[in-house]
Order: structure tokens, then sequence, then C-alpha cells
């Protein structure tokens, strides 16, 4: 147990701390940052209040929209099944196509695909390729019908859309 000498002496060293600390000096920093951080929490709470406002009537307004479009919701969900069918009929079309100029390049025996390859090569071979009828025999698929080219039938949009 301490003496009450060395308690009263301990009580007169704090005492000079006390009176040699300026405490308003030290106390009126934290008082400006405590002040500093209520005015921003203020701001923050009104700019809160503003966004909540703004949400509650901008979902006001667009969950009534949602709800009406609700009606129209299975008309576009055929559009789209439509849609997606046409997609897949381009798709096949498109293969024919293609399938059709590979038969027609190997008909004419085109393997150059500049513009003088393309012109030029085709008809040097129907002039030279009229006396070699091993070629013909190769393909399996001709593009013509009673000697006229036959063209890939392509889909109408109209059957997919109204």
């Amino acid at each position: 147990m301490p003496s009450p000498s060395n308690i009263e002496a301990l009580g007169q060293d704090y005492a000079k701390i006390m009176r040699s600390a300026d405490l308003e000096r030290e106390i009126n920093p934290l008082c400006t940052n405590i002040e500093d951080m209520l005015a921003r929490l203020d701001e923050f709470e009104s700019l809160l209040a503003s966004v909540r406002a703004e949400s509650n009537g901008i979902m006001a307004n667009h969950v009534c929209s949602i709800l009406n479009f609700g009606e129209n919701f299975q008309e576009l969900q055929t559009r789209i099944d439509n849609l997606e069918l046409m997609v897949g009929q381009v798709q096949a079309n498109l293969n024919l196509v293609e399938h059709s100029v590979d038969v027609a390049e190997q008909e004419l025996n085109v393997t150059d695909y500049s513009l003088k390859g393309l012109l030029l090569k085709p008809l040097k071979a129907k002039l030279t390729g009229s006396a070699d009828g091993s070629q013909s025999s190769q393909l399996a698929k001709s593009n013509l019908v009673d000697g006229e080219f036959q063209a890939v039938p392509i889909f109408k949009s109209d059957d997919y859309f109204c």
C-alpha cells in the first residue's frame, strides 16, 4: 500500500502535468474534426434521402410500365421465336448457297480468286473442258438442270413475320 506522502507527491506530479498542458489547444483540433465529420454526415444523409426519394419515384413509374408490358410479353416471345426460326432458315439457306458456289467452282475449275482468275479461267475451262469429260464424272451434283442453272430457293421473311 502506498504511503500518503507518495500519493501526495503523485497528485502534485499530475497537477503539474495538468497545469502545463494546454487542454484547449489539444481538444480544439478534435472538436474541429468532429464538427467536419458531422457536417459530412449531414450532407451524406441528405444525399441518401434524395436518392431514396428519386429511386422510389423511378420504381413507382417503371414497375407500373413493366406490369403494363406484361400484356405484350407473349407477342414479344412469339416474335423472338420467329426470329430464331428465321435465323436457322437463313443459316440453312447460306449453307446451300455455299455448296452451290463450291459446285460451280468445281464445274468451272476456279482455283484463282483474283479478278483475272475469276473471269478468264472459267472461259478457258469451257473451251478446253468440252474435250475432257473426266471432270464432270468427279462431281457429285451439278447446279444445272436441263442445261440451265437452278438457284437455291431462298426463304421469305413474310413467312416468319406478320
